[in-house]
């Protein structure tokens, strides 16, 4: 599925609805393309990180095209590049070939999702309790109050990110840095 040159507010949420509609149509693996892509925004990043969140929920492969630097560089910066396989070409994404076909019956799914929202709802239920004391301590026990919670954040999403990956049994591509199309 070819994205457009410039992806916005103004065409974020058609984007959404059409990654979501092949998601949910069944389709096992989702190539999206956006090797012409140059520019993406917030509401661009949110499209694409809903589909990531669907496809990982429906136990689908979604994998990125992208050739411009600007866009590698929004997606390593929101944590995409960890969840979603991507591809510097849609050549590579092709022929990464179909997913392992080790399909999860959906009672499992199910049980794995709930078992996951637990962990991220407990996790930043935890995150605020230590956020909110933080806002009572000294400075230096503020901070040290503050990096803890951060630490535990990273925890809880690398533990989402491997159990996701778990769930579809692979791990990302290999990354492969983009072309510099700065002249």
């Amino acid at each position: 599925m070819p994205l457009p040159e410039h992806i916005s507010a103004a065409n974020a949420g058609q984007i959404r609805e059409e990654l979501l509609a092949v998601i949910n149509r069944g389709a096992w693996t989702v190539i999206v393309d956006m090797t012409t892509t140059i520019s993406c925004d917030h509401a661009g990043m949110d499209a694409v990180v809903r589909a990531c969140q669907r496809a990982v929920l429906s136990g689908a492969e979604l994998r990125l095209v992208v050739a411009a630097r600007t866009a590698w560089r929004r997606l390593s910066l929101s944590g995409l590049d960890g969840l979603v396989s991507i591809y510097p070409s849609l050549a590579a994404a092709v022929a990464a070939g179909p997913p392992d076909g080790t399909a999860v019956p959906p009672a499992a799914q199910a049980h794995r999702s709930l078992e996951l929202l637990d962990t991220v709802v407990t996790s930043l239920f935890h995150v605020g309790l230590s956020l909110h004391v933080a806002m009572d301590l000294p400075p230096d026990a503020a901070r040290e109050r503050i990096a803890a919670a951060i630490g535990y954040l990273d925890e809880t999403i690398r533990e989402v990110r491997d159990n996701a990956f778990t769930a579809r049994g692979h791990q990302t591509a290999p990354r492969t840095p983009p072309r510099d199309d700065t002249a």
